[in-house]
């Protein structure tokens, strides 16, 4: 999984399908642009065209974002090229980026465009074949050292792990879940001496900080991960105020729309704080998970 290679202990700064409010969503106009903030890692999407093409895109159909009308699933690579892929977006000043040349790009695409960023991908199609197919061109790309993938499907990322177990991915929902009862019992006392992460699939959390009323953004469950090897990323934060206040908790990454603001609230914590007081857990470093 991937790391700063320079500041091992860095907080890492996801930056949202590129810089989603700045700049038009999975474009390369938005990743150049998140990159320029210092952005150590480009969150993305995926879906499969009809000619099996990896897409990198958000919904299931074209229309909010392009000239186009239609769900990903039923257009070939080739018809997806031919649309304006920003035709619908304007940012935070009202400027337009249509008729800007923004094309949609397929995720071999971008691999080969920023060899050397780490990337972020959830997977949005809920099937096998996705999986399959996003693995193998992960693993012909030789691209596990900087790649963490991610699903709101717990079936298509167990897949995807039978296909590249070494891989590194995010927790399932059902797999925080669990993790969070085993945090609550350790605070009674009941389990709490139990070794957690030789036991799990996955590598890293990238969650809420509330999920449905419960929070998840505590000092108490972030220190209970780290106890267990585990590091933790929460989405999608663009206030900067709570932007510090999780990098005070020792949150070990932030995915953000706002990479401008993030990168001011990043170098003024480096400043004062210098990087997170202890080494990342190892799982933020390289892939270490047991089937």
């Amino acid at each position: 999984m991937f790391t700063t290679n320079n500041m091992p202990n860095k907080p890492l700064l996801l930056a949202h399908r590129g810089s989603r409010l700045l700049a038009p969503e999975n474009t390369r106009s938005a990743f150049d642009l998140a990159l320029s903030h210092g952005s150590d890692v480009l969150e993305i999407d995926v879906r499969l065209s009809r000619d099996r093409q990896i897409i990198v895109t958000h919904d299931d159909t074209v229309d909010r974002t392009s000239n186009g009308t239609g769900r990903v699933i039923d257009f070939t690579l080739a018809e997806l090229k031919r649309l304006d892929a920003a035709y619908r977006f304007s940012d935070l000043t009202g400027k337009s980026f249509r008729d800007q040349g923004e094309e949609f790009i397929t995720l071999d695409e971008l691999l080969l465009a920023y060899p050397n960023t780490n990337i972020n991908i959830d997977i949005k199609d809920k099937n096998d074949t996705a999986a399959k197919t996003i693995a193998q061109l992960l693993t012909k790309t030789d691209s596990a050292h900087r790649v963490n993938v991610g699903s709101f499907h717990a079936e298509t990322i167990q897949a995807f792990r039978q296909y590249a177990p070494m891989m590194s991915t995010a927790a399932t929902q059902q797999e925080v879940a669990k993790l969070y009862v085993k945090f609550c019992l350790a605070k009674t006392g009941v389990g709490g001496e139990q070794s957690t992460a030789t036991k799990l699939a996955f590598n890293v959390l990238q969650i809420p900080r509330y999920y449905r009323g419960l929070p998840l953004a505590t000092r108490g469950f972030i220190g209970f991960l780290h106890q267990h090897n585990l590091p933790v990323m929460y989405w999608t934060i663009n206030d900067p105020v709570v932007m510090k206040r999780l990098l005070q908790a020792g949150v070990d990454g932030i995915v953000t729309d706002r990479t401008d603001l993030a990168e001011s609230v990043y170098l003024e914590h480096q400043q004062r704080y210098g990087t997170n007081p202890k080494p990342a857990p190892q799982s933020t470093i390289t892939s270490n998970r047991v089937e």
